[in-house]
């Protein structure tokens, strides 16, 4: 995670050299260019510079997978491992195994950049880093199977936990106060002995990831469950590919998210918990990659129900998130490296009210040989200082779109994080839109969703401000109205309305889409809103004959069906938004009127009350944004006002945000929390 620290280990020299007796005996020879190292009967040709480390001579050495090594032998559960060593390159662990087996198998761990091979006798871990043909070649020159083609991918699903094994939580990757990060998980009665004499209460572990460098001997469920239970709090880290291999980085950014929720889940990180991704220090012209990555990265463990950290130097990765936080979808906390020697988690390039909630650990001190003694155990570490609580929430800022149409066309405008507006910019001009929705999804993308014709179409604004266009979603020709929302699970739904009916179409979160399903075949509505809510359910309302009713869709895809909502009569539109708070509200418009009616979390609901009477709104919309407040946009006389909850229940009052006079439909949206 740092600087380099090396370690002298027992090499043997290029002489034919023996290094241990009995079964487990081990040899190594020269060649012209390679040499042999011999573990029960495998003969492993390795390039000749490469060292051999024995051990059962030396069992504190540390496995490590940043130098060219062969390790014979069952690691030992106290390594001498430097706090955080960096790189990562072609390596061996040959283990014996004395089990009856006599398979051969070869698998590829891409998530790990491993090859895992077993065989009679032994079993071997075989590192790779750029070039994995090398050690992909010393395997089968000794005889072990080649690699099964068809597991060689990253795990997606999280593993499941042994029935006895309690999975840990938000709260035990949360903490205030001193914690350290090791290379390789310390033993139990390291643990132990640390918990009596040091003020350390939070470890950083390395539960994976294809720049991890040792090994991890101790770390299990059972080990993660027996330290949380005797009072330590985790920073799980997932050690993922640096900045100058990020070819695809938002694809990248996914797999290894699903890759660490996978390990996670493994060694006993349950959702809710904060995984943290290393990023090292790296060039300025690798900054739109890097920030691609940690934003997909942060997205995608939102969508698994696991909360995201990023650890990175002050002055490289964490300048350039907080520089940049209305692009891209940010962590949950920030692991700040800046080696000033200070226990606090003040940092001068990220300002006070970015990541203010309990959502900061400040790494303060590494350097070579920072070994720490408590206990009569000595453990090289890097020092931190955390404030992370457990509820702490996104760090997305509270950006939001407003969509208008005007002669047919579609202008955006964003309101930015400190308030002010940028000018509404053409975003189509097929000069045939009749209404817009807008949505925002938790990967930092917004999707606004247009209506021509009877057709619907979708444009994808990314997270680099470009738009992808308008592509054609639902060309039946007979669509009247349309609304659209994003989940906290990465889909977005939009429905739409066509003869009376509405239909729900789902956006997976990889791009695809399901086929339009009906939702509501009364065949009398005439206007349909949608949001979802902190909870994980959607909320779609439709009117009929001047009534509001609300359906809600459960987090397993069942829905409740519609209950009235709003018997007055004499409703013509209606919006609805979520906030952070998990509160949902209604706005319905009612003889040029608009009236905003909340719904409780636990289900019931206010009476609708007056919002704004002057008589002349024909239109409304509005958004929920991640700093709690909400915006409600009414359309009259062509021109749109924009009013703001504050998070204490006042209204700032409609104040005039396009008064061009000609506007005719508006939609709204926030970025996702």
């Amino acid at each position: 995670m740092n600087a380099q620290r090396l370690r002298a280990a027992l090499t043997l020299g290029a002489a034919l050299v023996s290094i241990a007796s009995g079964p487990g005996t081990a040899h190594a020879d020269t060649g012209a260019a390679t040499r042999t190292v011999s573990v029960r009967g495998y003969d492993f040709q390795v390039p000749r510079d490469w060292s051999v480390v024995d051990l059962a001579s030396d069992p504190s050495a540390c496995v490590r997978f940043d130098r060219h090594t062969v390790y014979v032998g069952t690691p030992g559960t106290d390594q001498a491992c430097p706090s955080h060593p960096s790189g990562r390159t072609e390596a061996l662990l040959v283990e014996p195994q004395d089990t009856a087996a006599t398979d051969r198998v070869t698998t590829d761990d891409t998530s790990a950049a491993e090859l895992h091979a077993v065989a009679p006798k032994i079993k071997v871990t075989a590192a790779y880093g750029d070039h994995r043909s090398v050690v992909e070649d010393v395997l089968r020159k000794a005889g072990l199977a080649p690699v099964t083609a068809d597991i060689r991918r990253p795990r997606a699903a999280a593993a499941p936990l042994a029935p006895s094994v309690t999975a840990a939580g938000a709260a035990d990757t949360a903490f205030t106060g001193y914690g350290f990060d090791a290379c390789t998980a310390p033993s139990s009665s390291a643990m132990s002995a640390w918990m009596q004499s040091s003020p350390y209460r939070a470890v950083g572990i390395y539960i994976g990831g294809p720049t991890r460098v040792c090994g991890q001997p101790n770390l299990s469920a059972g080990w993660v469950q027996q330290q949380a239970g005797a009072g330590w709090h985790f920073m799980p880290i997932w050690a993922g590919p640096q900045a100058a291999s990020l070819g695809n980085p938002t694809s990248q950014g996914v797999e290894a998210a699903n890759s660490a929720v996978a390990a996670a889940a493994g060694v006993g990180f349950g959702p809710g918990s904060t995984l943290y991704v290393d990023m090292e220090n790296y060039a300025s012209g690798y900054r739109g990659a890097v920030l691609s990555y940690l934003s997909a990265w942060s997205a995608q463990l939102h969508a698994r129900g696991y909360r995201s950290g990023v650890y990175a130097g002050a002055t490289s990765g964490i300048q350039d998130l907080a520089d940049n936080v209305s692009g891209y979808t940010m962590p949950d906390v920030i692991w700040i490296a800046r080696w000033n020697g200070v226990a606090n988690t003040d940092e001068e390039v990220v300002p006070a009210s970015l990541w203010a909630n309990h959502q900061r650990i400040h790494q303060y001190f590494s350097d070579k040989g920072a070994a720490e003694t408590y206990g009569g155990v000595t453990i090289d570490i890097d020092r931190n200082y955390l404030d992370v609580a457990a509820g702490s929430g996104s760090t997305n800022p509270p950006v939001m779109r407003v969509d208008t149409v005007k002669g047919g066309s579609v202008f955006d405008n964003q309101r930015n994080p400190d308030g002010s507006w940028s000018n509404a910019a053409l975003l189509d001009g097929n000069g045939q839109i009749t209404q817009t929705a807008t949505t925002a999804l938790p990967d930092g993308t917004f999707h606004v969703t247009t209506l021509a014709n009877g057709k619907v179409y979708d444009n994808q604004r990314n997270t680099n401000g470009t738009w992808t266009g308008a592509a054609l979603l639902d060309g039946s020709g007979q669509i009247t109205a349309v609304s659209a929302t994003g989940l906290a699970d990465g889909t977005m739904h939009v429905q739409t309305l066509a003869n009376g009916k509405v239909f729900d179409n789902q956006r997976n979160p990889d791009g695809t889409w399901s086929n339009a399903a009906l939702l509501d075949g009364s065949g009398q509505i005439t206007a349909v809103s949608a949001t979802g809510l902190t909870d994980g359910t959607m909320h779609v309302q439709t009117l009929a004959n001047g009534k509001v009713y609300d359906n809600q869709r459960n987090t397993n895809g069942t829905w409740t069906g519609a209950s009235v909502l709003d018997d007055n009569g004499q409703i013509t539109a209606v919006s609805a938004t979520g906030l952070t708070d998990g509160t949902m509200h209604v706005q319905t418009l009612a003889n040029g009127k608009v009236y905003d009616n909340q719904r409780n979390p636990d289900g019931t609901w206010s009476n609708a009350a007056l919002l704004d009477g002057s008589g002349q709104i024909t239109n409304i919309s509005a958004a929920g944004l991640t700093d709690g407040t909400m915006h409600v946009q009414t359309l009259a006389n062509g021109n749109v006002y924009d009013n703001q909850r504050n998070t204490n229940g006042t209204w700032t009052g409609a104040a005039l945000l396009d008064g061009n006079g000609e506007i005719t439909n508006i939609s709204a949206a926030g970025f996702l929390k």
